[in-house]
Parts: C-alpha cells; sequence; structure tokens
C-alpha cells in the first residue's frame, strides 16, 4: 500500500529544487520563538535574507494530537500542507516508521554540522540525524503557583492532595504521565512493564477526581489564569509565564522528570523542501540560536550558546535583551543547561514498539476518558 511505498520512498534522497520556491510553511508549538513588536526576528530575518514569505505557525499544542491532523494525506501519499513540523523525540521514530518524513540534504546543513552540541548527534530516535535535527530540549516536572499553594511541591503525589483538587493538570501526552507516575513508584520509563503502566494507571485513576483536566501545551493558558495552581509542566514554559506571576516555579520531581527533545522535520511531500532545509540551517547560526534560547528559555542544541548568553548578560547592550534583566540567571540555570546533577534526575522515555505503544496507550486513554 502507500505506507509501504513510502517508507521505501523515506530511505531514499530525493532531489531539491534547484532554488527556493520563496515561501515556507511551519508548524510549532507555543512560547517556541523569540519574539518582537512585530514578530518574531527570527522568521523577519530569514525572511529578508532569504526573500523567502514564511508563515510560522503556532498550532502544536500535544503531538497524537497534531500527528492526527497530517495523518490522513500523508497515508494517502499527499502533501501534509506543512513544510516544517516540531515533533518529540518518539513522534519522530514513529513518523519515520511510517516512512512520513524526507531524507534531509545535510550538505544544505552546514551551520548545523558545525555549530551542534556532540550530545545532539546521531539519536536513538533518528540514527545518524538523517530525518531531523533539534530544535529545542527541555524536562517534564511541575508547575505550580508558591503562593496559591501555600507550600513547595516536591514530588508527583504532592499534585494530589485535598486541598488542591479540581485546581491541578496533567498531560495528555501518556509518556509524559505515565512516565512521572511510574517514578513516583519507583520505576525508571525504560524499565516499565505494562504491568507496571497497569499500577501506574489504577494510581491515576484512583486520584482522577481531583484533576481539573489532561492538558496539551494549553496548560499554560490555565496556569496563566489561576485555574490551575500546579500542573506537569514543561521547563522553560513555567519562566515565560513567571514574567508575569513571579510565584511560579518549576520543579523537577524527586523520584526525576522526562528528558526530551522537540526536533525539525521535512513531512513527506512537503512542497517547499528547498526553503525547509535554508530555514532548517539559518537557526543553526549561533547568534540566531541565542536570540531564540534567550526568549524561551529551553535547552538550544548549538553548542556556543551558553557562553554567548554570558557574554550578552555583561555585555553593553544586556539591557535591551529579551531576556533582560534575568539574563545572568538564564546563563547558569540548570534546566535550560543541564548539569550533572539535572542530568541524573532526569529519565528518557521508554523506546515503545508498536504492540507497546497500543498497550500503553490503551490504558491511558482509560485514565483521560473515564
Amino acid at each position: 500500500g502507500v505506507e509501504a511505498q513510502r517508507r521505501e520512498e523515506g530511505g531514499r534522497l530525493e532531489p531539491l529544487p534547484a532554488e527556493p520556491a520563496g515561501q515556507l510553511i511551519m508548524a510549532n508549538w507555543p512560547l517556541y520563538i523569540d519574539k518582537g513588536p512585530t514578530g518574531s526576528p527570527t522568521v523577519k530575518g530569514f525572511e529578508s535574507e532569504f526573500g523567502i514569505d514564511m508563515k510560522y505557525d503556532v498550532v502544536i499544542n500535544d503531538n497524537e494530537e497534531f500527528f492526527g491532523t497530517i495523518r490522513e494525506p500523508l497515508s494517502q501519499g499527499q502533501s501534509s500542507g506543512w513544510d516544517i513540523v516540531v515533533l518529540t523525540d518518539w513522534m519522530i521514530a514513529k513518523m519515520n516508521r511510517l516512512g512520513y518524513l524526507e531524507r534531509l540534504h545535510h550538505d544544505e546543513l552546514p551551520d548545523f554540522e558545525a555549530n551542534v552540541a556532540d550530545k545532539f548527534l546521531d539519536p536513538w530516535f533518528d540514527p545518524g540525524n538523517e530525518h531531523s535535527i533539534p530544535w529545542a530540549a527541555g524536562i517534564t516536572g511541575i508547575g505550580y503557583d508558591v503562593e496559591a499553594v501555600g507550600r513547595d511541591i516536591v514530588s508527583f503525589e504532592d499534585l494530589f492532595a485535598d486541598d488542591l483538587a479540581g485546581r491541578i493538570g496533567l498531560f495528555a501526552e501518556m509518556r509524559d504521565t505515565f512516565g512521572l507516575a511510574l517514578a513516583s513508584m519507583g520505576i525508571q520509563s525504560p524499565d516499565a512493564t505494562v504491568e507496571d503502566v497497569q499500577a501506574a494507571q489504577q494510581m491515576l485513576i484512583a486520584n482522577r477526581d481531583k484533576v481539573r483536566g489532561f492538558y496539551g501545551n494549553d496548560y499554560t493558558d490555565g496556569m496563566a489564569r489561576g485555574d490551575l495552581v500546579a500542573s506537569m509542566a514543561w521547563s522553560g514554559d513555567i519562566f515565560a509565564l513567571s514574567l508575569d506571576n513571579p510565584n511560579l516555579r518549576f520543579v523537577i520531581p524527586e523520584a526525576g522528570g522526562m528528558r526530551w527533545s522537540d526536533n525539525m522535520v521535512i513531512p513527506v511531500g512537503a512542497e517547499h523542501p528547498l526553503d525547509a532545509h535554508l530555514f532548517m540551517n539559518h537557526v543553526y547560526d549561533p547568534r540566531i540560536a541565542t536570540n531564540i534560547t534567550e526568549w524561551v528559555w529551553y535547552e538550544s542544541p548549538v553548542a556556543a550558546v551558553q557562553e554567548m548568553i554570558r557574554a550578552d548578560a555583561t555585555g553593553p547592550d544586556a539591557d535591551d535583551l529579551s531576556c533582560s534583566p534575568f539574563c545572568a540567571e538564564l546563563a547558569e540555570d540548570r534546566f535550560v543547561f543541564p548539569t550533572e546533577e539535572t542530568n541524573a534526575q532526569t529519565i528518557p522515555y521508554k523506546q515503545l514498539d508498536e504492540e507497546e505503544e497500543s498497550a500503553w496507550n490503551d490504558l491511558f486513554q482509560t485514565v483521560v476518558q473515564g
């Protein structure tokens, strides 16, 4: 069928057009690029440098939910409508398995080759970076309003305190929610059996009446409004929200948080593949990568960024930067630039085969839909 044909095509390096089309359509998550009064300086700079009209859409709220919007056309051998999408490591592996990703032309990505940090090369989900290059990396933990909660939250179980009932959020991302639940039971996600996940499912079901909702990136709206006083959270988002509410904190639960990376890919059949390569390479310019990081507070895959932020923090223009007055704090932030201690507190996702993924998903749906 089409998927088998796609898998075969996904293994081939499709030739790129000789010239850019002058158009680029990209899907990304919220709070994930630098902002200015008239949009992203990175997008504007790219448009003027290359003469490419770029449509940058913040439409990804959750990996599965977004994948559901593109799977049908991709499975039919049609364009998804996107030239670049940014998805989490395990979803890259899944799309690759289905043959839904274009192979990248690394000769068109010299800035990636020159500037990427070694730890982002040759990842488990895409050996040799054949189909993907990283956008950013981060940690799943807990965000909370210390004033509204009235104490520090240190564990996943702390979310289920009776006095927080109806004001806490969990993630609709199965791997994140099961990952933290398993860790709280003393089980690292990569070691988990289906029986372990069944136990985690029962723990979540037992506490479900305290959960306001299962969220994608829209949990940030609930936290900004104060509907949620504590929630599973992604590290950089909580910093962005704390600019408006200084009582917000991000913490890795005592038992561990999940470590992940989000990556740029070109879906098969994308209409502007050369333009996509130009942008992917553009954001690996160390200055541009630094500008993005100073806004988003997630780990950059570009090796020079931490040193550049340190220099910015003490430079003559420090007061004009997007991270001002927090640039010095950002440069040493242990969630943005994970230390050995931070890495020791994080857990990678389990690499699920199709059968395991189906079993885990079924168990999770019972939690979410009950």
